[in-house]
């Protein structure tokens, strides 16, 4: 089944076709979504357009202006075959129906048509419901409970991300669905309160990396991440990425050492927004993000929405939003990218690291996404011994080391979980001897650390060269 649509125009001097233009966007955003492109002819081939920014301002300010409510899509230019084409793509409207100059369209083959009456009530109340719309729910809340430096952050980031002219006025917050009432509702205090549990006693991400394969193991580090949405997705990305290997690799091409996370970056970031996103918050649980030996696993609160499967989620669908509101304001500082792509774009990160699909299941009234994460020996190789690593490390260095800094690599070569006690016990000096020599060892790059000093792991890059990754 196909969700999405494109439309060609024109784009004359006078934006003549605009106005139709605008007509087939209402309809996309009250169908299926859709976009449109300016400088493609009927046939699908680019033929360019001569735009000025004074233009692409119009076309903005038209598209933005014209619909009830509001609809914020991502305008912008594109090179076709050397041709340059204006894009207009609508990504997501969780606020149906739609409505410009008082009518609402819909998409119906590849024309445009009202909606009905009938259709126009279902979709009014499907907008109010909390069922359906419960981030817009009121609150008991004043508009000091924002924090506005927030909101100005969110403002520029919006700029600089999607090109939205995004004005500090009290208009704005009502455009952007986080006032009921005029008072902050659900999607606002999640968004830009910084009281949060004052509100919301479990709203919250939750970290932490366990030592084994289940939570029985010993806990190496933890985090509770009480903030606004925008800093649960940012903390917890930066806590899953501090407390995994990172590799390092010499590129063919270059010749240059580069290095890259055990697991792509891009699937933890996308899997951790869509669990804050979409996670139920009427729900009192937090979201859990766990790291084990082999796995990462992100819980989000509640089931999957209404008319979501886990076959239909493993598939191209439609998107269902829980929450449109807080997915809505997450897209327009770029945290979410498309909708309905998320675990087919982590099924293609995955992939490009040779690394299986994520598991996606549900728990009681959880949703989990579950990334493997490579299996890595405790050693080298079966034949490799202390004293080969050692002879390719002093070929590799400008300078020499003195015996007890090798006598220090060499515990961690056997233990790279190992403490700075545990080494100075196990060579028989003190600890403030062991920091010297790994200082040394760091400054001629031959130790690195990954993770803090309760979660993180040594790796010597020599070694992560010949075996594709880090000892552990």
């Amino acid at each position: 089944m196909k969700y999405t649509e494109s439309q060609t125009f024109e784009l004359k001097s006078s934006i003549g076709q605009l106005s139709r233009a605008i007509e087939t966007l209402c309809a996309f955003a009250n169908t299926d979504l859709g976009t449109l492109y300016f400088g493609v002819d009927d046939g699908g081939k680019p033929v360019g357009i001569d735009i000025t920014d004074t233009t692409f301002r119009k076309v903005q300010e038209a598209v933005f202006n014209s619909f009830d409510p509001k609809i914020y899509p991502n305008i912008f230019l594109e090179d076709f075959d050397g041709k340059s084409v204006l894009v207009v793509e609508l990504k997501n409207a969780p606020d149906r129906p739609y409505f410009v100059k008082g009518r609402a369209y819909k998409r119906v083959g590849t024309s445009n048509t009202t909606l009905s009456k009938v259709e126009i009530q279902r979709m009014m109340y499907e907008r109010g419901n909390p069922e359906f719309h419960y981030d817009r729910s009121p609150l008991d809340s004043e508009m000091s409970d924002m924090d506005n430096e927030r909101i100005q952050w969110f403002y520029r980031r919006a700029h600089d991300e999607r090109n939205l002219p995004l004005e500090d006025t009290p208009e704005t917050l009502n455009k952007l669905n986080i006032l009921t009432d005029g008072k902050p509702n659900v999607a606002g205090i999640l968004a830009f309160g910084y009281r949060l549990p004052k509100f919301f006693s479990v709203a919250y991400t939750q970290c932490a990396v366990f030592e084994g394969l289940d939570k029985t193991g010993r806990m190496l580090d933890h985090l509770n991440i009480k903030g606004d949405v925008f800093s649960q997705i940012d903390q917890a990305e930066n806590f899953v990425l501090r407390n995994i290997r990172k590799e390092a690799e010499v590129n063919n091409d270059t010749g240059r050492r580069e290095s890259h996370y055990e697991v792509p970056y891009r699937a933890i970031r996308e899997a951790i927004a869509n669990a804050v996103a979409h996670r139920d918050y009427r729900i009192s649980s937090a979201v859990d993000v766990a790291i084990f030996d082999d796995r990462i696993e992100i819980w989000s609160p509640g089931l999957l929405p209404q008319g979501m499967t886990l076959e239909k989620l493993k598939q191209p669908h439609k998107s269902v939003l829980r929450n449109g509101t807080i997915a809505e304001l997450l897209y327009l500082v770029r945290y979410i990218e498309k909708w309905g792509t998320g675990i087919q774009n982590i099924n293609d990160w995955m992939a490009d690291y040779k690394l299986p699909k994520p598991k996606v299941t549900v728990s009681g009234q959880d949703f989990i996404i579950t990334l493997k994460r490579p299996v890595k020996s405790e050693s080298v190789s079966a034949t490799d011994s202390w004293e080969n690593i050692k002879k390719g490390l002093v070929e590799k260095l400008d300078e020499g080391l003195v015996e007890n800094a090798w006598k220090v690599l060499e515990q961690i070569w056997k233990q790279p979980k190992i403490t700075i006690n545990e080494i100075a016990s196990n060579i028989d000096t003190s600890t403030t001897t062991v920091d010297k020599h790994i200082a040394k060892l760091k400054y001629v790059k031959v130790l690195e650390r990954i993770g803090g000093d309760k979660g993180g792991v040594w790796i010597i890059p020599y070694i992560a060269d010949k075996t594709d990754g880090a000892v552990q």
